[in-house]
């Protein structure tokens, strides 16, 4: 019987390991961030919106107006430093300039998982990493 308990207890902790991120978490919320935004063509305005529920959100404008979604999942290690995430579905699914529509693929590749490095700054600036070098930096949003 203990053992059956001990095995037990290593499942959850294994799966705290690898949980969402909790409603007390850091990360849970709305964040802002811009790329190049001083550039009038090429500037983008994201805003990134992390639930306590595992699922994680990306709308990206430029100063168009024109805009994309990326909706997916992620996991935060047993630290709190590394999001794993996945991009499972996006929108719009086509473009439409003065009536006439174009089918329009994902953003960005779904079903492939990415990893991010979390550094806190403060409780309302972090610098997420990806596995490629990139940085971005992201404000927290009312």
């Amino acid at each position: 019987m203990r053992h059956l308990v001990a095995a037990a207890r290593g499942v959850v902790l294994a799966l705290l390991c690898i949980a969402p991120a909790s409603a007390g978490s850091p990360l849970v919320g709305s964040w802002s961030s811009t790329l190049d935004w001083g550039n009038q063509q090429a500037g983008l305005y994201s805003v990134l919106a992390i639930g306590a529920d595992g699922h994680v959100r990306v709308h990206v404008m430029n100063h168009m107006g024109m805009a994309y979604d990326l909706m997916g999942t992620y996991r935060m290690d047993a630290a709190g430093r590394t999001m794993r995430f996945v991009w499972t579905d996006y929108s719009p699914r086509r473009i439409c300039v003065g009536g006439n529509c174009t089918p329009m693929g994902p953003p960005a590749p779904l079903g492939v998982a990415h990893t991010s490095r979390i550094q806190f700054q403060n409780p309302n600036f972090f610098i997420g990493t990806t596995e490629d070098g990139a940085s971005t930096k992201w404000i927290r949003t009312p």
